[in-house]
């Protein structure tokens, strides 16, 4: 038999599952968005350098291989770092609880 949970323990681990699976999820589709539009600041910045002049209503010449290289790194590392961080706070959420216990 199962104990009951007690109020203010750390959260069963099926519990941080489904948070990371979800913090993931999100984090992956704004890591990519935030990304692309890193990647066509660096490509404005390349460009200028290269003195490229883009097209009229475009933001940088070859803009879409800077935002699909920027989407890129960023689905990748920002769900990293997120479940990263949330596992270094349950594994000390874990030590404080069997220190008082």
């Amino acid at each position: 038999m199962v104990p009951p949970p007690v109020p203010g323990a750390t959260p069963l681990p099926e519990d941080r599952v489904g948070r990371n699976i979800g913090v993931g999820c999100f984090t992956f589709f704004i890591g990519a968005v935030s990304g692309a539009m890193a990647g066509v600041a660096v490509g404005k910045v390349a460009g200028f350098f290269a003195r490229c002049t883009p097209a009229p209503g475009l933001p940088a010449c070859e803009w879409w291989v800077f935002a699909g290289w920027g989407a890129a790194i960023g689905a990748v590392t920002l769900p990293v770092l997120a479940l990263w961080r949330l596992r270094r706070a349950d594994r000390a959420a874990d030590a404080a609880f069997t220190d008082r216990g």
